[in-house]
């Protein structure tokens, strides 16, 4: 069966000479929202009978309830479900509604993938928390695609969204930060209320320390800045690091020392808490602050080597401020990894430490980690990657290394069963240096890492060979097409074109597949072929020019020819801003390198 997740039970039976039964009728004794969900999506007429003490959805042409009570296994999972395909119907029961409405997206994949055998499933999650990150960085949906997305993510059992909105949240204290194709009061109260309704909680994501260029920025937030100079502690006047000296970045960080930037923090934390109702957490960040005890302030109150200090007072001082709100703190674990156990004892034990491992090799690292906050006693949700930085190669900056994503996760499903964590949510980063970093590869081009993952945290022991072929049947719809997602940018382009006309869901993602991978090309293309541009200027004999001009004029069709279809993908679910921007980083310096030189082109 191509279902995702792959349940944990699966009993075939058999044969069903005319596949699933219709019925004519839905029996439930469930209310409030899953009826209206039920009625919506089989259109058809709910009958309610109160029967057994526990949730179940009947579909047959008559009552004919026989189940007294659930499997022995199911009695304590909230969120495990039994569903049963016969002759005379379906039947769908849980403990829960939440685990009936699980049971419901197993038997919509079922339903829609055919099936021709009576089946017996008992199903559970195998992790509490199976989250998606969702980062507006770089653009963010149109509110219409993130009901979209909701739904997508019901399919697949997801039950977090971590939100991380930065300049689209709708602030009302914080003047000057909220950007113009930021999300609306209502829009955002929809989304909530939308994504709670199918039972996926959202927890905002609020950075309280570092990744705040989108605040500091601006005019009236500048002087709460941490670093104030530029100087570089080197014998070079330069740095070595590929993204530039981490102390020019002047806007990254807030000065921790300055009342009146903590004032702001509580106002940032109070509005998440009030946008943000039902969720249990407030994740504050406090990730990659690499510039603490750069301001004279600091330096005086904490000391040169205050590091440590100052990190424990500002992160303890912000989650005693969301623990006052009624939320947990959640911070990223990345700053705590050179703590001693005595600096442990002295962490807000309210915190829930994130840990993000993104790469290959990192699980023994994870090992290390996660046994150090456990026995410091903190609970622990893991964080792995369904697209993020890659290295400098241009290889990836438009589409994942699908090979290290695969990898990533499934180290972090062997890491949430070892250590059995609270779980773990798989991170989609739209740019890998910072806030107001270049676009890299847009939302869409994930959607093979993510599902992967829902696979391995609802199921750890699924079977990874088999998971191409059940995403390409159960995702677009497609039989017969293999090796979709290797690493190969012409390849994947060659696949993707294979998927644009034949698949038959999700043609949209299968065009992004195609282009972006195409995309990924021209982008190794455009590095090699300027390389070579100086040999347009340095006497270089006019046959040996020749060459490099037929490579640019190549470039030049290439990008002619993506350039308008780039534009249109995003277009359809992002802004007109986002749209600008992702082309102009793509193709903007190739064509003014293009027009300076083309005089000599001619």
């Amino acid at each position: 069966m191509n279902i995702i997740p792959m349940p944990k039970n699966l009993t075939e039976g058999q044969l069903l000479q005319n596949g699933i039964p219709s019925g004519i009728y839905i029996y439930t004794n469930v209310n409030g929202f899953l009826v209206e969900y039920t009625k919506a999506l089989f259109q058809q007429d709910i009958l309610l009978k109160a029967t057994v003490p526990f949730f179940f959805l009947q579909i047959s042409d008559e009552f004919d309830f026989y189940m007294e009570h659930l499997p022995e296994i199911l009695q304590d999972k909230e969120e495990g479900y039994i569903l049963k395909i016969g002759t005379k119907g379906t039947v769908i029961a849980a403990g829960s509604s939440k685990g009936l409405f699980y049971g419901i997206q197993t038997f919509l994949q079922i339903r829609e993938l055919g099936c021709d055998r009576e089946l017996e499933i008992i199903d559970w999650p195998d992790n509490g928390i199976r989250g998606y990150h969702f980062e507006s960085r770089f653009g963010i949906p149109k509110f219409e695609r993130i009901i979209g997305i909701i739904d997508e993510l019901c399919r697949y059992k997801f039950n977090t969204i971590l939100m991380e909105l930065e300049d689209k949240f709708p602030y009302d204290e914080l003047k000057g930060i909220t950007s113009e194709n930021a999300l609306d009061k209502e829009q955002l109260q929809e989304i909530v209320r939308y994504a709670n309704d199918r039972y996926i909680e959202i927890i905002p994501l609020q950075q309280t320390l570092g990744h705040v260029e989108y605040i500091l920025k601006n005019d009236d937030y500048y002087h709460m800045r941490e670093v104030r100079s530029g100087v570089v502690n080197s014998e070079l006047p330069f740095s070595f690091n590929p993204i530039g000296n981490l102390s020019f970045n002047d806007i990254d960080e807030f000065c921790p020392s300055n009342e009146e930037t903590n004032d702001l923090i509580e106002k940032m934390c109070r509005e998440m808490a009030d946008k943000y109702p039902s969720s249990k957490y407030i994740h504050i960040g406090c990730d990659e602050a690499w510039n603490l005890i750069h301001c004279e302030l600091c330096k005086e109150k904490y000391g040169e080597n205050g590091y440590h200090k100052v990190f424990l007072e500002h992160t303890n001082r912000v989650a005693k401020v969301v623990t006052a709100l009624g939320k947990s703190p959640v911070i990223w674990d990345d700053l705590l990894r050179g703590f001693s156990d005595e600096e442990f004892e002295l962490l807000d034990k309210n915190i829930v430490i994130m840990c993000w491992l993104y790469y290959e090799g990192d699980l023994e690292k994870g090992i290390t980690l996660i046994n150090k906050y456990k026995k410091a006693g903190f609970q622990v949700i893991g964080a792995s990657s369904a697209k993020c930085c890659e290295g400098m190669s241009s290889d990836y900056l438009d589409m994942p290394n699908m090979k290290d994503r695969l990898i990533n996760i499934n180290d972090w499903s062997i890491l949430s069963t070892r250590f059995d964590l609270m779980g773990v949510i798989t991170t989609v980063w739209s740019n890998y240096t910072g806030t107001i970093a270049p676009p890299h590869p847009f939302f869409d081009t994930m959607w093979y890492p993510l599902i992967y993952s829902a696979d391995k945290y609802w199921n750890t022991a699924t079977d990874d060979q088999e998971f191409e072929k059940r995403f390409l049947k159960n995702f677009f719809g497609v039989d017969g097409i293999e090796d979709c997602f290797g690493n190969e940018s012409d390849l994947v382009y060659e696949k993707a074109s294979l998927l644009t006309t034949s698949c038959k869901r999700n043609k949209y993602i299968a065009e992004v597949y195609k282009f972006t991978s195409l995309l990924s090309v021209y982008r190794q293309k455009s590095m090699a072929t300027y390389r070579e541009m100086y040999k347009l200027c340095d006497g270089t004999p006019v046959r040996e020019k020749s060459i490099v001009v037929k490579k640019i004029e190549e470039l030049k069709t290439m990008r002619e020819y993506l350039k308008p279809e780039i534009a249109r993908l995003i277009n359809i679910n992002f802004h007109k801003t986002d749209v600008n921007e992702f082309v102009n980083s793509r193709f903007l310096m190739d064509e003014k390198l293009y027009h300076k030189f083309k005089c000599e082109l001619l």
